[in-house]
């Protein structure tokens, strides 16, 4: 899907470049570099934190000139965006939480009470997304548009304005 949006990008560029008689690749690499910062901050605002190091790990990776890939490098991140087991996204079976040693026992809190217990069927957690809803927010028709308004604005200039 990404690459296919680089295409696309890439070949409005070349149209508006044709139609105005100036380079638009530099005004869409523009483009797409702010528009990735707004991704990447408005995901670093929107990520849950605990620690703060999801939040930290959101990066942009330029694939090319109208290629960027933004997103957490964390390996929990797909589970705190979709969630897990039961509660997920994508419902899946609880899980089982066992002690190391098979003749241990887990302990726990629950609201102030330690608990014991062999096993813990975890139903999983509840999906937090923040990923697709900075993605919506910082672009929306945003990116496209931005893009045929620099296009258009090349066009009335005219090539030698």
């Amino acid at each position: 899907m990404a690459s296919a949006a680089s295409a696309n990008l890439a070949a409005l560029a070349a149209d508006l470049s044709a139609a105005s008689g100036q380079p638009m690749m530099h005004s869409a690499q523009q483009i797409i570099q702010q528009s990735a910062q707004r991704v990447q901050s408005e995901a670093q605002t929107r990520a849950p934190v605990r620690s703060g190091r999801l939040r930290n790990s959101i990066s942009i990776r330029y694939n090319g000139p109208l290629s960027a890939t933004i997103g957490p490098q964390v390996p929990y991140a797909a589970y705190q965006e979709f969630g897990t087991g039961s509660r997920g996204e994508f419902p899946g079976a609880p899980y089982e939480i066992k002690p190391r040693n098979p003749q241990g026992t887990l302990v726990f809190k629950v609201q102030g009470k330690t608990v014991f217990a062999k096993v813990v069927r975890h139903p999983g957690i509840k999906a937090r997304p923040f990923m697709r809803p900075a993605f919506a927010a910082a672009l929306g028709q945003d990116l496209v548009q931005r893009l045929l308004d620099a296009g258009m604005a090349a066009i009335t200039r005219g090539p030698n304005a």
